[in-house]
This record gives C-alpha cells, structure tokens and sequence, in this order.
C-alpha cells in the first residue's frame, strides 16, 4: 500500500465511522430536533471525508476536485436542510421537551430583501463558475475553459440580486471560512461525544432569541447558516425587522452565553460584507 492509498483509507475509515455516528444518533437522540444535529453534522463531514478519501486513493486531480466541490455544496446546503425541517418539526408541535422556549408565542415577521436588480458584472463570479464548470467536466482543456467562460457569462446576463445587496472582502471571507472549518471540526466532536455517550444526560434542549446587532441580511444569513456548524446549536427560525434568530441548543446554560456565542460568529460574519453604498468610498 503507498502512502497516498494509506491515507486515502484513513480518510475512508473516518468519514464511515462519521456516518456510522450519524445514523447512531438520529436513533438514540431524544427528540427530532437533537437527532438533527446529528444528521447535520456528522452525515455531512462523513461523506465528506469518503469522497475526499477516494480521491486521494485514486491520485487523481480530477476526483480531488470533484470532491472539493461534492463538500463545499454539502456544507452549503445541510444548514438550510436543517432548519427548514427544524422549523417544520417545531411547527407541527412535535416538539416538547424544552427546558426554555422563545419561539412559543413570538410574533413572525418575514425577513424581507428587496426586489431583485441587475447586479452588474463581477470578474470574480465569472471566473469562479468557470473554475466550477471545469471540475465538473474534470478537464483543463481550451474547450472546457471556453465553455465555462460561456456559461458564467450567461449567468452573468441574467443574474439579479437585492436591491443595496453587499459586496465581499476577500479577507474576511478567509477568516470566516478558516473559522468556519474549525466549528465543522470541534461540532462533530461534541456530537460525536454525545452519541457514545448513551445515557444523553448532559443534553438539555432549548431555543433562544437572539436579536442581532447587524440590520444586514445577508450577515444574518451567513450567521442563520454558519450557527447549524456550531457545537450543540441549530437555527430553527430568523424573522426580520429587526434581525432575530432563534437558536435550538443541545446543552443549555443559559440565555447569555447562547447570547455570548452568536454574537461572537456575527462578528466574524460582519467582517466578511461591505455596504455596497461604500464601496469604493475612501
């Protein structure tokens, strides 16, 4: 066995084990909201680590690519998976084992964004779905190079977005995203921990409001998403006006330090948008 096939298997060996975890948990938890933080987590780094392994065991650039992608989608979507079945279980009422509720009895206001406008032409956005285009075709080639550049441009033409809508920093995209990893890793830990540990004594399940200090949506999307990747925390709901999300916790302590911790990743959000009104502004 090479060394690259050795640490393909390790990174086979894990994700199963991940997943094995995964599936443990949505059995052994004890409430639909606690086994989503299991199906969350674990079943999305598991699968992860898998495609990841039988890229490196193949050696090929190709695989690696495609499973780049097959894990970036997979962190992008389990979040929003997740809360929209969180918020459906706690609004058919199955839901009845909370220690704290903040959700009972709140007032719903939509999160609203704006109409959508054509947003102009990004160089950054083209050249990412060309990237993207050429992963899934798992060739470098002037045909594929061409026909990636085609279809950004396309998506280009027709792409609207919000009206104020934010531009990125690049520099805060990086911390968010390193500090992001780190949640994947030390979340799944915690999970993990719990679902070995079969009495589930240290759970105790509750949901908070946590207003934001950000009147940005997309910062309270990113935050919305980011917060399922924490240890023992799930978005459940996020109204508008002002900008509150109310979180599902495995371990409650208390309102502050559920308070505490939201806030510390909005912080990392914020940094990562700038008001498009100030763009360009000195």
């Amino acid at each position: 066995m090479t060394p690259l096939e050795l640490v393909g298997a390790l990174f086979i060996i894990a994700g199963t084990l991940l997943s094995v975890l995964a599936a443990w948990g949505v059995l052994d938890f004890p409430s639909a909201l606690a086994r989503m933080h299991a199906a969350t987590k674990s079943a999305s780094l598991g699968l992860s680590l898998i495609v990841f392994g039988a890229a490196i065991d193949e050696g090929s650039w190709g695989l690696l690519g495609m499973a780049a992608l097959v894990a970036t989608f997979l962190f992008l979507t389990a979040p929003i998976s997740g809360h929209m079945v969180g918020r459906a279980t706690y609004l058919a009422g199955r839901v009845d084992n909370l220690v704290h509720d903040d959700l009972a009895g709140a007032p719903h206001t939509p999160l609203a964004v704006g109409n959508g406008v054509r947003s102009g032409f990004s160089a950054a956005r083209l050249i990412s779905v060309t990237v993207i285009w050429m992963l899934l075709w798992r060739e470098v080639s002037p045909g594929t190079l061409l026909g990636g550049a085609a279809a950004a441009a396309v998506i280009e033409g027709i792409r609207k977005a919000p009206v104020g809508q934010d531009s990125i920093r690049l520099r805060g995209l990086l911390v968010f995203a390193a500090r992001y990893i780190q949640m994947v890793f030390v979340s799944n830990a915690r999970v993990a921990w719990e679902v070995i540990t079969p009495s589930n004594e240290q759970i105790r399940e509750a949901i908070v409001a946590v207003p934001l200090a950000s009147s940005t949506p997309a910062v309270g999307l990113l935050v919305a998403n980011a917060i399922s990747f924490t240890p023992g925390s799930l978005t459940i709901e996020m109204t508008g006006d002002p900008l509150v999300l109310y979180v599902h916790v495995l371990h409650f302590e208390s309102v502050e330090q559920v308070e505490r911790d939201v806030r510390k990743l909005e912080a990392y959000a914020g940094e990562v948008f700038q008001r498009a009104d100030t763009v360009g502004s000195p």
